[in-house]
């Protein structure tokens, strides 16, 4: 039998190698990219891990993805968590592993920085937070903790230039915590605070606010008077707490110039600006606001049982008066309109005003009275107008004269009604208030408005 001759075709052996190799590169690389991103899983799978099993799946990540940064960077974290002194030096590797991986990347040579300053390494955190810093140049972390770490060197300094950067970068973060290191560090020299603050409204109105809780109202608000009209304008919520601050510690003529500044930046005329001695919109020209807005003007809020409002009809003088409208035999209690006013302390004064009544019936009808703004509980009033007669009457005048106390620096003017012991107390009509003006009278002409 003849031999058979097998002949190999090398050309399609060929082609079909050069179809596999292909195929094997893919099947490589899909299952490297597989193994990557399982083992990036995994690494961040691992801090919902508890116990020691974390180090074996955190190591296992590693051994799937050894060059993703973020199997290093999850190690470095749980050595450098572990507080084991022996850890921290492990941290510091993987930590610097990872930024090795991934070197344009500031978050993993904060890290770094952080981790050596730990093991005592100041030179090489010095590097890699300056070489973070230049990553993020306007990023506040590495300039937060570059600041802490010269701080920590003495180098106070360069210290605070980086801190006040980070202050600039997230300032509702880093501002307070930057102002209470340059207070320790200083011991609360306004100088060095200043310059931590450095010059934008911005960073001067925080730190008025820091001031503020550190009781510092006059140095705060000098800070707020150095501001521009364009720097009050924007920073109106710092104006606003000063200004409550001082009505609740009692210095009231502090509190009535910055009300005036704050008036004066909403566009509010000269004349139309709170001043001490003086009944503002005293004859309900101006309109009346919403009670709280500003201090020094009337206060009127609603109550039920009674109607308060401007009326154009026969006003005493000018355009308008206030008029009250009681309908119910519920309203027991009025004390809804009153004005907080600067005055001078151990001064007398002079309060006019007009009344008029319509068909007001009922017990306990309404008086003026005039008490000395944030007095002790209990004391009596410097001055009572007797209460409204009955019926119907027309404008009359009520005059009130008082003596302010030796530290006064405000009287609050009220209308209210007079105190019922019974269970039901009736009353019905309406009254009309309008005219208010304040005369100084008698008293020292040197007296400190601002006495204390």
């Amino acid at each position: 039998m003849a031999d058979q001759i097998a002949t190999i075709n090398l050309g399609a052996l060929w082609r079909r190698v050069l179809l596999v190799v292909p195929l094997a590169v893919v099947g490589w690389g899909v299952w490297s990219a597989g193994r990557w991103g399982l083992g990036n899983e995994v690494a961040l799978w691992v801090p919902q891990v508890e116990g020691a099993s974390a180090g074996d799946v955190a190591r296992t990540a590693a051994r799937l993805a050894p060059d993703d940064p973020q199997t290093h960077f999850t190690l470095a974290r749980l050595a450098e968590n572990s507080f084991l002194p022996d850890e921290l030096t492990g941290a510091v590797r993987g930590y610097e592993r990872a930024a090795s991986l991934s070197p344009n990347d500031f978050r993993l040579w904060v890290e770094v920085g952080r981790a050596r300053g730990a093991v005592g390494d100041q030179v090489g955190a010095e590097s890699a937070l300056r070489r973070a810093a230049e990553l993020a140049p306007n990023y506040p972390e590495p300039r937060w903790y570059l600041g802490n770490l010269l701080l920590r060197q003495g180098r106070a300094e360069e210290a605070f230039a980086e801190l006040r950067r980070a202050g600039d970068a997230d300032p509702a973060k880093y501002r307070p915590q930057v102002f209470n290191m340059t207070w320790g560090a200083f011991g609360g020299d306004m100088q060095k605070m200043l310059e931590t603050a450095g010059e934008s409204a911005a960073a001067r109105a925080a730190l008025a606010e820091y001031l503020i809780g550190r009781g510092k109202l006059d140095e705060a608000a000098g800070l707020w008077r150095a501001l521009d009209d364009t720097g009050r304008r924007e920073q109106g919520a710092l104006g606003e707490r000063l200004r409550r601050t001082f009505v609740e510690i009692k210095r009231f003529h502090d509190a009535l110039s910055i009300e005036r500044e704050l008036a004066a930046g909403s566009g509010a005329a000269g004349g139309d600006l709170p001043e001490t001695e003086r009944i503002a919109n005293g004859g309900f020209e101006s309109g009346v606001g919403p009670a709280g807005k500003n201090y020094f003007e009337w206060q009127i809020t609603p109550v039920p049982g009674a109607q308060i409002n401007l009326d154009a009809r026969e006003p005493r003088d000018g355009a308008h008066s206030l008029r009250v409208v009681f309908e119910s035999s519920n309203t027991l209690a009025f004390r809804n309109v009153s004005q907080l006013l600067a005055v001078r302390p151990a001064t007398r004064y002079r309060l006019e005003h007009y009344v008029r009544t319509e068909k007001l019936e009922g017990t306990n009808t309404f008086v003026t009275l005039v008490e000395e703004a944030g007095g002790a509980a209990g004391q009596p009033p410097l001055a009572v107008s007797a209460p409204l007669p009955l019926g119907t009457s027309a404008w009359r005048q009520i005059v009130l004269e008082f003596t302010t106390g030796p530290r006064a620096e405000a009287v609050s003017v009220r209308v209210e009604r007079e105190p019922c012991l019974l269970a039901v107390c009736p009353v019905f009509g309406k009254v009309w208030y309008d005219d208010f003006n304040l005369q100084r009278v008698g008293g020292r002409e040197d007296a400190d408005p601002r006495a204390r």
